[in-house]
C-alpha cells in the first residue's frame, strides 16, 4: 500500500505497528474493529481507532503529521494492516480477522494495489482457515496413523571379568595366590586343610567377589533393557494418543453431521422453542442464522455455509429476491422485542461495528438508522438476496462467538 524511501521512515512504521500488535493481543474485541478500519478506503479520519493508531505513530515519528499530510489514512491503515498480518498465524485471531472482513469488504471501494493487496491477504486466511477445517472434520476411512519406528539399543556390555573373578576365588580360597600375592584386603586367613574354618571363611568371600563381578554385567543389561521398554513404551503411548483422538474427532464430526440433518429436517428453532415455519418471516434470517451458529464449531469448511443456504432455501423456497439493508434493518426495529431474546445488550462502541453490532444497537435502541454508514461503513441501499444476508449474519454470530471464547 505505501511506497517508502527512507529507510528510517520505514523503521518507525515498523515499530508502530510492532506497538499495535501488542494492542491487539489484549484486546480481542479491538481486532475486529481494527480489521474494519484497515479495509474500508473511505473511513473517517476521526475513526477513535485510526485516531489511536496515529498517536502510536507519532510516537515513532515525530514529524508524521508533515511527511504524509497528503495521505494519513493510507499509512495509518497500512500499519493497521501489518499489525494485524503478523498475528493471523493464531487461528483464533486469523478467525476474527476473516469474519470481520469476508462479506463487508465487497462493498468497499478498494482499488489498485490496495485492492490486490487487502483481498490477498483476506484470501491467504480464508485458504489457510479452510484448510485446517477440512482437517478437522474429515471422515476419511484411509488410515492416517505414521508408521511407528522404534530404534532399539543393542547390548554390548553383558560378559563378566575373568581376571577379576580369579582373583576374588583365589583371596577365598587362602592367605595368598600362587605367586604368594594377595589380591583384595581380608583373604581368608587359612587355606582348605583347615577344614571348618576355611569353608566358614570361603563361601562369603566367594559369594562377595562373584556378585561383585557379575552385578556389572546385570546392571548394563538391565539399563539398556529398560531404555528399550521405556522407547516401546513411549512410541505405542504416542501412537495411542494418536489413534483415539482420531476416533474422538471422527465420532464427533459424526455427531455433529447427523445433528445438522436432523436440525434440517425438523425445521425447529431452540432459541424460539417453535417451528422455523411459526416464525415471522421477517425475522427468519436472524434466528436461523442463530441456530446455525450454536451448533456449528467456530472453525468449519466452507461446506458449511452452503449447507445453511440449502437449509434457508427449503423453508422459504425462493432466495434469489433481494432486499435492500436499510428495508432489514427497519424490520428489525419493529420486531425489538421478540429479538431481545437472543440479542443480549451490549455497550454501545464508538468504533467500526459489524452488521451484527449495529444490529444489537438497533435492538437495544444504542443506535438509529442515520448512524449506519458512518459506524458500519457501507451504504443503507446495499442490496443483498436473502441468502446472502442469512450467511453475513451467521458469519457475524461465530464471530461473537470466538469473541466471548476466554
Amino acid at each position: 500500500m505505501l511506497t517508502i524511501t527512507s529507510d528510517e521512515d520505514s523503521k518507525k512504521l515498523k515499530k508502530s505497528a510492532t506497538d499495535i500488535t501488542k494492542k491487539l493481543l489484549k484486546n480481542k474485541a479491538k481486532i475486529v474493529s481494527y480489521t474494519l478500519s484497515a479495509i474500508d478506503p473511505d473511513v473517517s479520519p476521526e475513526n477513535t481507532d485510526i485516531v489511536e493508531v496515529k498517536e502510536v505513530i507519532i510516537k515513532n515519528w515525530s514529524t508524521f503529521a508533515t511527511n504524509a499530510k497528503d495521505t494519513p489514512l493510507t499509512y495509518i491503515r497500512a500499519v493497521i494492516l501489518e499489525a494485524l498480518s503478523s498475528i493471523s498465524d493464531d487461528i483464533n485471531h486469523s478467525l476474527l480477522i476473516w469474519f470481520a472482513s469476508r462479506n463487508i469488504v465487497q462493498f468497499h471501494k478498494l482499488i489498485g494495489k490496495e485492492k490486490e493487496i487487502i483481498l490477498g491477504f483476506l484470501a491467504k486466511l480464508g485458504n489457510g482457515i479452510n484448510q485446517n477445517a477440512n482437517k478437522e472434520w474429515a471422515l476419511s476411512n484411509n488410515n492416517t496413523l505414521s508408521k511407528i519406528e522404534i530404534e532399539l539399543k543393542e547390548i554390548t556390555r553383558y560378559s563378566i571379568n575373568d581376571d577379576n573373578l580369579k582373583k576374588y576365588l583365589e583371596d577365598a580360597s587362602g592367605p595368598s595366590n600362587s605367586d604368594g600375592v594377595t589380591n583384595f584386603d581380608s583373604p581368608n586367613s587359612v587355606w582348605p586343610n583347615s577344614g571348618q574354618s576355611w569353608s566358614h571363611q570361603f563361601v562369603p568371600r566367594a559369594t562377595k567377589g562373584i556378585k561383585n563381578v557379575i552385578d556389572p554385567s546385570l546392571k548394563a543389561i538391565v539399563t539398556v533393557v529398560n531404555e528399550n521398554k521405556n522407547t516401546i513404551q513411549n512410541s505405542l503411548n504416542k501412537a495411542l494418543e494418536q489413534l483415539q483422538k482420531e476416533l474422538s474427532d471422527r465420532s464427533k464430526s459424526l455427531q455433529l453431521r447427523s445433528e445438522l440433518l436432523w436440525w434440517k429436517e425438523a425445521g425447529y428453532s431452540s432459541s424460539n422453542d417453535k417451528s422455523y415455519g411459526e416464525l415471522n418471516e421477517n425475522i427468519l434470517e436472524i434466528v436461523l442464522a442463530y441456530d446455525y451458529s450454536s451448533l456449528i464449531p467456530t472453525i468449519y469448511p466452507k461446506s458449511v455455509d452452503y449447507f445453511l443456504k440449502e437449509t434457508y432455501k427449503g423453508l422459504k423456497g425462493s432466495t434469489e429476491e433481494t432486499l435492500p439493508l436499510e428495508d432489514f434493518l427497519k424490520t428489525v426495529q419493529d420486531h425489538k422485542e421478540e429479538l431481545k431474546l437472543i440479542f443480549p445488550e451490549e455497550e454501545a462502541l464508538n468504533t467500526k461495528l459489524t452488521l451484527m453490532s449495529f444490529v444489537n444497537g438497533l435492538i437495544w435502541s444504542k443506535n438509529n438508522l442515520t448512524q449506519f454508514e458512518e459506524l458500519v461503513g457501507i451504504p443503507l441501499n446495499i442490496e443483498l438476496s436473502s441468502n446472502e444476508l442469512t450467511t453475513w449474519l451467521f458469519h457475524d454470530f461465530q464471530l461473537v462467538k470466538i469473541l466471548n471464547t476466554k
